[in-house]
């Protein structure tokens, strides 16, 4: 009858509430897969000294409450470039491995989890010209931040890799200039570009004119025929006065006047260039350095060969020798980056 069909239910109640009622200490198991959540809450609770509550009752066990899946936080970008920090050195250390096979080489056929080949590259980042930050001076022009290597097949086209590459490491990229120059943390994401140019081009191009710089400043100076101080517009100035005096059409009839006016135009045009005011038919100052013999910058990066931006590639996953690849971050010194940011708000 009626009351037996009550006492049932009272009875299947406390049945089901038992666990709660006996032990409210005590969480419910759980499956392996679900073992770091355990170990997550278990350390916020240390932490806090305080239990959160639970809906449904006591320490877990109550009608209808499923355990909350905690999402692992993500790594923070300085954590990124750690992690590719490491990377980098591993990577370097089979680009050692290669150079000393190399001097070993024979006959001996090559086992294919060693026939790969390792590259380096300097990647340098600027702000499109829109960009309002109060990094946008600073970052106008390309501004090198950090050295990539590539592993990859001897199989494998690098120049189709390469873009893939950065984009994959943009995070990592972006942190090791915003580590140098801490203004660019303040630019949105959006706005940055991205170039490469291997590593031997760089260094004999621009890091080794980086050096010699004060010599050929001093020397662009005397050859404009201005003073130390002097600024952008003077040195604007009196280049456009001594182009017109050493025109050719000012030496008509004097073969060897006009002679010495061109070798003088050449010296005063290159001493221009030196102190930031042409690019020499280069699409910037910075892909301007080093001249014609320079060919291996890349100059800025197609948007969509970088998408999706941050994102791992498959690639990074699979063996190197099943057209796989491995890339490795690591900053550059931060006085070279905030020398060119410094060359970059002068020219402004």
């Amino acid at each position: 009858g009626p009351a037996t069909m009550l006492a049932a239910v009272v009875a299947s109640a406390a049945l089901s509430w038992a666990p709660t009622l006996l032990a409210p200490h005590h969480a419910p198991s759980l499956h392996t897969r679900h073992a770091p959540v355990t170990a997550l809450a278990a350390k916020a609770k240390r932490k806090g000294g305080k239990k959160s509550p639970a809906a449904g009752g006591g320490g877990g066990g109550g009608f209808g409450q499923k355990a909350a899946d905690v999402a692992a936080p993500a790594p923070t970008p300085a954590e990124l470039l750690k992690k590719s920090m490491e990377l980098y050195d591993e990577i370097k250390k089979d680009l050692r491995a290669t150079v000393s096979d190399d001097d070993d080489a024979d006959d001996t056929p090559v086992d294919p989890a060693d026939d790969y080949s390792v590259t380096e590259y300097v990647v340098t980042v600027r702000l499109t010209a829109d960009c309002a930050s109060e990094a946008a001076d600073a970052f106008s022009d390309w501004v090198p931040v950090c050295i990539m290597n590539l592993k990859s097949s001897n199989r494998a086209d690098t120049r189709q890799l390469l873009p893939q590459a950065v984009g994959a490491s943009c995070k990592e990229i972006l942190e090791a200039g915003c580590q140098s120059v801490t203004v660019l943390r303040k630019a949105p994401r959006t706005s940055v570009e991205y170039a490469y140019e291997p590593i031997d081009s760089y260094n004999s191009h621009v890091y080794e004119g980086l050096f010699s710089r004060g010599d050929r400043r001093a020397e662009a100076l005397e050859a404009l025929g201005v003073g130390a101080g002097a600024d952008a517009a003077e040195v604007k100035r009196r280049h456009r006065k001594l182009m017109m005096e050493l025109h050719p059409d000012r030496f008509v009839g004097d073969e060897e006047g006009a002679a010495a006016a061109n070798e003088r135009m050449i010296r005063v045009q290159q001493a221009y260039e030196e102190l930031g005011g042409g690019t020499g038919g280069a699409s910037s100052a910075y892909a301007g350095i080093g001249g014609k013999a320079r060919v291996d910058f890349s100059d800025a990066l197609d948007k969509g060969a970088l998408s999706p931006l941050g994102k791992r590639r498959i690639g990074q996953d699979l063996p190197v020798e099943l057209e796989g690849w491995r890339v490795g971050v690591f900053p550059l010194e931060p006085s070279v980056s905030q020398e060119f940011t410094l060359r970059n708000v002068m020219a402004k």
